[in-house]
């Protein structure tokens, strides 16, 4: 059976990405390398719709410019482990625009004093602010996210980002209060125990679905978490989404920050990282190996993105959402894998 994405909108049935399998179509690409991945995000346009995550073992000052020489995105993170974090954003905000990245992105939280801060950030060229707390369809987020939206009034060339949500409620309601790229994803991040602890969240193949939909001419969608494979990408941005952020596929890699001289990857829910013992801890920490050039993967992963696209038959990410998926077993990954002998 094949099935189309709006198949899957009307389905009872939540679905992460190993439960389908994109069906391969008919192509006239001459060539794989003829797919052609550019992407839309918020005011920006990027080479590759692929974004670094806002976590301190992903994105600092290295991530940054990697990112956007491979036409990507790097969101800088607001956990900078110093009690000087927002000037120390600046500085680094500051250093990647002297080296040469023409397009960076900086996460905030969302305390008193957010507009001042992201009113700073925007005065050494930061390009996207991101709102970034764990639930977003919270009060207080809308409140920020006003505060910042005012922002536009006197910087009209950057793009609010926010998140994480998992609903169309929320994301029509983030749409609503002057977001233009939202964050999708509760729980399905390779170093989050978020569903295991709160027992909350959402598939994240249908929270992109649902969450794109409710998009439609009002605003961009940002696959956040759930992605280990560039397979995963694909169906994320067929499944709506307009660029995949990724932690868990960059860590280890060249331009991630050492964290005690050690190569990390750590949820930013983690004990480690919010440091609090009145709320629970939702996020685990992990030491990883040397994982090779920041640059060579994201060459890789450019790679495996235009090959997806020439599987179905695309010449880009809006031609490859025609394609349909068929569902699978749970044995269907087991099949996937190859075999060593």
């Amino acid at each position: 059976m094949r099935h189309t994405r709006y198949d899957l909108l009307k389905s009872d049935t939540s679905l992460c990405f190993d439960d389908i399998l994109l069906v391969p179509q008919y192509s006239e690409l001459d060539s794989r390398s003829d797919a052609k991945i550019q992407t839309r995000l918020g005011h920006l346009e990027l080479g590759a719709p692929i974004v670094s995550a806002p976590m301190d073992s992903i994105t600092g000052l290295d991530m940054l410019v990697e990112m956007d020489k491979a036409g990507g995105l790097g969101i800088l993170t607001r956990f900078i482990g110093s009690a000087h974090e927002q000037t120390q954003q600046i500085q680094i905000i500051r250093e990647a625009k002297a080296r040469g990245a023409k397009q960076v992105g900086c996460a905030i939280g969302i305390k008193n004093g957010v507009a001042e801060h992201a009113k700073k950030l925007l005065d050494e060229g930061c390009d996207v602010i991101c709102l970034d707390i764990a639930h977003g369809d919270h009060k207080k987020m809308y409140a920020a996210i006003q505060q910042v939206a005012e922002l536009k009034i006197d910087f009209y060339s950057f793009s609010l980002m926010a998140g994480n949500v998992c609903t169309p409620e929320a994301t029509t309601k983030f749409f609503e209060h002057g977001v233009d790229i939202v964050k999708v994803g509760i729980g399905p991040g390779a170093a989050c125990t978020t569903r295991k602890v709160t027992g909350a969240g959402m598939p994240q193949l249908t929270a992109i679905l649902h969450c794109a939909e409710a998009a439609k001419g009002k605003g961009h969608v940002l696959a956040d978490g759930g992605l280990r494979t560039t397979g995963d990408m694909i169906k994320a941005l067929w499944a709506g989404a307009d660029a995949c952020m990724s932690g868990y596929m960059l860590a280890g890699t060249s331009a991630t920050p050492d964290i005690d001289n050690n190569k990390m990857y750590r949820g930013m829910s983690s004990r480690t990282v919010h440091q609090r013992r009145d709320v629970a801890a939702e996020g685990v920490d992990m030491k990883v190996h040397y994982n090779g050039k920041t640059s060579v993967k994201l060459e890789d992963y450019k790679q495996g993105l235009r090959s997806g696209l020439a599987m179905e038959g695309a010449a880009d990410l809006d031609a490859l959402r025609t394609a349909k998926c068929t569902k699978v077993s749970v044995f269907t990954m087991k099949e996937s894998e190859p075999v060593v002998r």
